[in-house]
């Protein structure tokens, strides 16, 4: 490793959010002293502050899940929450921004009222009688000093084209413990396909390393509990094939996972191109903060020629159904007050997009550039349920 590498290295680390991780591998293999400074800095302060962060996060998870369990509600700790301190197993190896956990639909209302009980407030509109097909879990729940949890009732939004059925969710789920408290987790399998799932689908690889890395150490951790015939079944069940074997097709290319041959045959019986493979490596490993801010929708306008499909792609994107308006500016859709928030749904759209908007009219080409960049992503994302 020369001044250079190490330069790349922490550039790398930083924009993948993964300081910490490294920081922590480096101290356990006995590596840490050999890292120069300043990097040796930069890694040891990510590490201290994600270890502090943590620390509270995990302090505020344990007062919700003590309640909830004095309750009686079942609780299933969800991504980072459970991968901390049973898969890195260190307080300060994983950033986390959240608190996810799961529990059954029947069991919201009451969870919900718990944590109120505990200072946490809705941040928007909720209403468990909404049909709520396009959410997968309660908006989140702010404590005053910025803390989010986040309650789900099930892994994926429903009206995704995914069939997880979370009876079979709940009956796979083992014994796990969160900050001395005994929770529930996902099963070996559903953990792998979820993480696979909301890397690659849901957060359109945009998660980048982290999430890879999250992967790939949860496949060394539980290599001896996992069933591979298990896993391919459920990835048939869920209707998730081609993101499992993108998402193992990539960890192998990383040479993070030795993936068997059989069971990448089994999810994609003809091989993923290797043009996919290769577009897929690129949007993992590249930087999102450099990009405009290019939403599916810029995309198809910027795309688009017509100008009357132009117009109607837009007014698509203010008159949002009445249930999502009201999430955004907490008013309840039967209320008078909701036409006050197609108005405020304009104004919103005008300052975040208003300057891109004008920018695709121009032709600019610096956005021009960023949207073919995007417009891969985005095609990428229709392939994996094609």
């Amino acid at each position: 490793m020369n001044p250079e590498n190490w330069e790349g290295l922490t550039a790398l680390c930083a924009q993948h959010d993964l300081l910490s991780a490294l920081e922590f591998r480096f101290s356990q293999l006995g590596l840490a002293q050999q890292i120069p400074e300043p990097h040796r800095q930069s890694f040891r302060s990510a590490y201290m502050l994600t270890a502090a962060r943590n620390i509270l996060l995990l302090n505020h998870a344990s007062q919700i899940l003590l309640r909830l369990r004095a309750e009686n509600i079942p609780v299933i700790a969800l991504k980072g929450l459970f991968l901390l301190e049973n898969t890195y197993k260190d307080v300060g190896a994983r950033s986390m921004s959240d608190l996810d956990i799961l529990v059954h639909r029947e069991d919201l209302n009451r969870t919900v009222e718990i944590l109120q009980g505990l200072g946490y407030q809705l941040s928007r509109y909720f209403d468990i009688r909404d049909s709520n097909l396009d959410i997968k879990h309660v908006p989140p729940m702010i404590l005053s000093d910025g803390t989010h949890v986040e309650i789900h009732w099930t892994l994926l939004e429903e009206d995704e084209p995914f069939t997880i059925a979370m009876d079979g969710v709940w009956e796979r789920a083992v014994p796990a413990r969160i900050n001395d408290v005994e929770v529930l987790a996902e099963g070996t399998e559903d953990l792998i396909l979820h993480l696979c799932v909301h890397l690659t689908y849901q957060h359109y690889l945009s998660l980048g390393l982290k999430g890879m890395f999250d992967i790939a150490l949860v496949l060394q951790r539980y290599q001896d509990q996992l069933d591979w015939p298990c896993f391919v079944a459920l990835c048939q069940q869920w209707r998730a094939e081609k993101t499992a074997a993108l998402t193992l097709g990539l960890l192998r290319a990383l040479q993070w996972a030795i993936i068997p041959e059989q069971v990448l045959a089994q999810l994609s019986p003809t091989p993923i191109d290797e043009r996919i493979l290769t577009e897929a490596y690129q949007i993992l490993l590249q930087d999102e903060h450099a990009m405009h801010s290019l939403t599916p929708d810029l995309v198809q306008l910027a795309s688009e020629s017509n100008h009357f499909k132009r117009l109607s792609l837009m007014l698509q994107r203010v008159f949002l159904p009445r249930i999502i308006i009201a999430r955004l500016y907490q008013i309840p859709p039967s209320s008078p007050r909701i036409l006050w928030g197609y108005f405020l749904r304009l104004k919103d759209l005008i300052k975040a997009y208003g300057g891109t908007v004008q920018k695709i009219t121009k032709k600019d080409p610096s956005l021009l550039a960023d949207v073919s960049q995007k417009k891969s992503v985005y095609e990428l994302h229709e392939w994996l349920i094609s």
